[in-house]
């Protein structure tokens, strides 16, 4: 990137991972401009070309996807998993765990607990909890929506999840608005992990806004009687855009060079730490590692001098790597990132604690919670908030029904 006074920034944002393969790429800028300059924006009908090409082809790639409905945004794809589950399903209940969007319902699946207002249940990650809930209350659940986090569980994880909610004949859905094509081309439901329904959004239009809802046809075809609707779900370009991705994205060794620059980096970045005397965890898939230190305010001190030598760093820890990366940048980005540490060390010597190698379990438990609401110690506080949700859902008012539940005829 550039800026308005001429200095230049290797980024390590994505755009907050919106951007897959690097900034105005070329097939990208091409398809959209074609688009626009031959056929135009947006229609009367929500039918095109480019969309029914897209929804082709993204049943193609996902096991999951039988039929697929698009919108916007992540956070509109999540809430449309949740509205065709409900009407689908006839239930209530969701259970969830991570960062699904900015509404208000998205915001409680990050707290564990029941909020009966949206009727959703977090579970913070707890296989456990999974577990016990499903056992009291599974035949009024919805579906599940997890956000995979991948540097705490591994793919395993997510399968016995997904038999988990299949022997409760419960839908599994996956929020891979950010893994879906960073934890692999075909994100982690392409790594092994069955789903019933599967939203993608990042990277997916390289920047431009769309997001797409692939599962099962039964519940995909809930979206007319559940109510969904948006003018701009008719916008055709993005459409294009996405479809000149996925031909990239499946380009011969795309992938592999990409995912050897986020290894280089990420073992350049651990290299650093340590080196320095910075306990730390750097981990996750390549191409959207995280890097977890004593502080969060240690990591925003690093990032933002970092700043200053010309490397834009997600002040995270979630470092997001694009196609567009090649050795140069690695190596201005771990110059950089070099530089920043000594620096910080020498400035801030607060900051700094400890001699180099992994962090404590402690604060890996911590920042678990802090960033993802992970509740992940077997302890007597975590049995005691599973029992004491459970007891509210089961004894809940069932005359308050969350607003988000649609009509039933």
């Amino acid at each position: 990137m550039t800026d308005l006074s001429g200095k230049r920034y290797v980024d390590l944002t994505g755009a907050d991972a919106a951007v897959i393969l690097g900034y105005r790429h070329p097939a990208v800028v091409e398809a959209m401009v074609r688009q626009i300059r031959d056929f135009g924006t947006a229609f009367a009908s929500t039918l095109s070309v480019p969309r029914v090409e897209l929804a082709e082809r993204l049943c193609e790639r996902y096991a999951c996807a039988e039929k697929v409905v698009f919108h916007k945004t992540g956070s509109e794809g999540t809430a449309m998993a949740v509205r065709l589950a409900r009407a689908a399903t006839g239930r209530e209940l969701v259970l969830s765990c991570g960062y699904h969007g900015w509404h208000e319902w998205q915001l409680a699946s990050e707290l564990f607990g029941y909020q009966q207002t949206t009727g959703v249940v977090g579970f913070g990650y707890n296989e456990k909890a999974l577990g016990r809930m499903l056992e009291a209350f599974g035949d009024e659940v919805a579906g599940v929506l997890v956000s995979p986090e991948l540097l705490y569980f591994d793919v395993e994880f997510y399968r016995r999840m997904s038999a988990l909610c299949g022997r409760y004949g419960v839908p599994f859905m996956m929020d891979e608005v950010y893994t879906g094509f960073r934890a692999g081309p075909k994100g982690v439901h392409g790594l092994g992990v069955p789903a019933d329904v599967v939203v993608v959004s990042k990277g997916l239009a390289n920047g431009h806004s769309l997001a797409a809802v692939m599962g099962r046809r039964d519940i995909i075809d809930a979206y007319d009687v559940s109510g969904i609707q948006g003018t701009y779900t008719r916008e055709v370009p993005p459409m294009a855009a996405a479809l000149a991705v996925l031909d990239v994205l499946d380009t011969p060794g795309v992938y592999g060079n990409a995912e050897a620059m986020g290894r280089r980096l990420a073992d350049g970045m651990r290299d650093v730490l340590v080196g320095e005397g910075i306990p730390n965890w750097v981990g996750g898939p390549e191409l959207m590692f995280d890097v977890v230190l004593p502080s969060d305010d240690l990591g925003w001190e690093i990032y933002r001098t970092a700043h200053e030598y010309g490397v834009y760093f997600e002040d995270s820890g979630t470092q997001l790597v694009t196609m567009a990366f090649d050795e140069a940048a690695v190596d201005h980005a771990l110059s950089a990132f070099r530089k920043a540490v000594r620096q910080v060390v020498v400035d801030r010597p607060d900051l700094v604690s400890g001699s180099g190698g992994e962090l404590t379990q402690e604060r890996k438990l911590d920042f678990a919670e802090e960033a993802f609401g992970g509740l992940l110690r077997d302890d007597e506080r975590t049995n005691m908030l599973i029992e004491a949700t459970i007891e509210q859902v089961v004894n809940r008012d069932r005359k308050v029904k969350p607003v988000l539940v649609p009509a039933q005829d």
